[in-house]
């Protein structure tokens, strides 16, 4: 089943839901952080670690 977002790039090459045309497969994403003033305050939440990125 192909659960790609419409419309979200992600380029994040070690999370369990990109894939090699820089789509996320996660079917949802949360970003956050509540109290973000910034772009850099703000991260996607939905990030695992895929099986090979070693970061686990």
């Amino acid at each position: 089943m192909n659960n790609e977002i419409k419309g979200i790039s992600c380029e994040v090459q070690n999370c369990k839901f990109h894939d090699k045309d820089n789509n996320c497969l996660a079917g949802h994403i949360r970003v956050g952080d509540k109290s973000a003033t910034s772009v850099s305050d703000t991260n996607c939440q939905t990030f695992e670690c895929s099986d090979t990125c070693g970061c686990r």
